[in-house]
């Protein structure tokens, strides 16, 4: 996929849609909060988790780079950290989405992220979260024994949201469940980067923001969440383009949080976020275009 390619060669014809459109503390599986009176579970998610974060970078066998993100103190209180592997939309690293990734390391994610601004395949994906699931079992390494193998989750921006689709289809189950962020409308994939959301069979939150209405806008995700047989989540983050994401994440970090505290460590609060009679984020007026189906 070249997204930053085809919208160079396409921003003309894109600046006339706009115009016309425009002129137009440490957790286990089970974890219970208190309960949360409305936005509440969006606060406290995108609050710094108890961890501090330390980061490191290593290469694997075959040449690979991957950033760390993880926390300082492994394994205290007996944890198995649950693994996240990350991908970089187009000409992005894993620099560009400091924010994110280290919030997710204070919450107790160990977060893999390839440094590679071409993630399309997943491929790159899928050895990170084999290199870091390896991690576990080597006596030699920093994580020997203090991760979850079980709850690998995997999430991405634009090109990297096609890879994230693409890496759970293809990890033969070691995805447990995916965070797509302004995933690109089908239009905008290049030959060996297609990706098929109705294979998806863990559940999936589909993001993307209402000034996006060229790449991801809020229909083209309506319509990946529509063909998704199974568990699945949507939302539009009010205000936001396809890059708010990069940088501090914006106020995306609250939900995505929520969202993989729930599925991959089981915390009862956070799934009040996307489960129940009124799911938080629905009522939520700094969110629109949210439904749920088939959540656990």
């Amino acid at each position: 996929m070249k997204i930053a390619e085809r919208m160079m060669r396409s921003l003309s014809a894109a600046a006339a849609i706009v115009w016309a459109v425009g002129a137009l503390t440490i957790g286990m599986v089970g974890v219970v909060r208190p309960a949360a009176a409305a936005n509440t579970i969006e606060t406290t998610y995108k609050t710094a988790g108890t961890f501090s974060v330390s980061t490191a970078t290593v290469t694997d066998t075959s040449g690979l780079v991957y950033n760390l993100y993880y926390p300082t103190t492994l394994g205290a209180g007996g944890m198995r950290h649950p693994i996240i592997t990350w991908g970089n939309g187009s000409n992005a690293t894993p620099s560009n989405y400091y924010g994110l990734l280290n919030h997710l390391a204070s919450w107790g994610f160990v977060v893999v992220a390839v440094d590679d601004p071409t993630t399309g395949t997943g491929a790159e994906m899928l050895a990170a979260a084999q290199y870091m699931v390896a991690r576990d079992s080597d006596s030699a390494s920093l994580f020997y024994q203090k991760l979850d193998t079980g709850k690998v989750g995997a999430i991405g921006h634009s090109q990297g949201a096609g890879g994230t689709v693409n890496v759970t289809n293809h990890s033969n189950g070691l995805i447990k469940t995916a965070v797509t962020i302004a995933l690109p409308n089908t239009i905008w994939v290049s030959a060996g980067d297609e990706y098929y959301v109705d294979q998806l069979t863990v559940p999936v939150l589909f993001l993307s923001g209402s000034t996006d209405i060229i790449i991801a806008s809020a229909s083209t995700q309506t319509g990946f969440y529509n063909q998704v047989p199974g568990a699945a989540a949507k939302a539009v983050l009010k205000g936001a383009g396809h890059n708010t994401i990069q940088n501090s994440g914006g106020g995306f970090l609250g939900y995505i949080n929520a969202w993989l505290m729930y599925t991959l460590r089981g915390d009862s609060t956070a799934r009040g976020a996307f489960v129940g009679t009124t799911p938080e984020i629905n009522t939520n007026t700094s969110w629109s275009n949210q439904a749920e189906k088939n959540l656990p």
